[in-house]
């Protein structure tokens, strides 16, 4: 009983960080639509000449805020919104393999920066 009572609290815990997890998701894409709509209703239409420099995502959030950047889900988060243009970074590795990936390497987002793997360059 002891077990099933700690397992249940483990899983509670667990859903209530995804609960908040997805109600920040929720809170930043409402407030990027809502700018978009304000933006969207200039003169001139400023939304089209906007870029959303690797998608919607910031450098400084964890992945449970928003996209990475460069990824699929970052663009479709601009696009999703209004946002017409995105800026991407293109890099071609050794085997002659285009990637998305703004930096030499992949420590800066590497789960573990650490690591060995982290360190390899994009073009290697």
């Amino acid at each position: 009983l002891d077990d099933d009572e700690d397992n249940q609290y483990n899983f509670q815990q667990r859903f209530q960080k995804e609960v908040v997890v997805v109600r920040r998701r929720a809170d930043e894409l409402s407030w990027l639509h809502n700018t978009i709509s304000t933006i969207s209703c200039l003169p001139f239409n400023l939304l089209s000449s906007l870029v959303a420099h690797r998608g919607f995502h910031c450098p400084r959030d964890g992945s449970d805020k928003r996209p990475m950047e460069n990824s699929l889900a970052a663009y479709e988060s601009a696009w999703s919104s209004g946002i017409h243009l995105c800026e991407c970074d293109v890099a071609l590795t050794k085997d002659e393999k285009l990637v998305l990936a703004h930096d030499d390497d992949f420590s800066r987002l590497a789960l573990d920066p650490n690591s060995s793997s982290s360190k390899k360059k994009v073009s290697d």
